[in-house]
């Protein structure tokens, strides 16, 4: 059994997962809308060591969360309905495990 304060936390953090799960749609799908000006954006010189450069890292990390919370099938349809972009293809072979080969 649960002490109140245990419980009161315990909640807590499941809501705090379902918040982390909300932004790591949000990122992703965001991310993938807006892919072939990300993919230019990635290229001008200006942008190097900007936020922009953090992206592909953290939409990696946010494609695993979402992966290893069961939402692999959503992660799939999203990637499906994306324009063309280098990180609709990056993402693409790390949900399928190629990623580095």
């Amino acid at each position: 059994m649960l002490s109140d304060d245990q419980a009161t936390h315990l909640l807590r953090a499941l809501d705090a997962l379902d918040a982390l799960e909300e932004a790591a749609l949000r990122l992703v799908r965001a991310e993938l809308a807006c892919g072939p000006v990300v993919d230019g954006l990635m290229a001008d010189p200006l942008t190097e060591g900007s936020r922009l450069d953090l992206l592909y890292l953290v939409d990696t990390m946010a494609t695993d969360l979402l992966a290893v919370m069961g939402r692999r099938g959503t992660l799939g349809r999203m990637l499906g309905e994306a324009p063309p972009s280098s990180a609709r293809d990056a993402l693409g072979e790390h949900l399928a495990g190629r990623a580095g080969t």
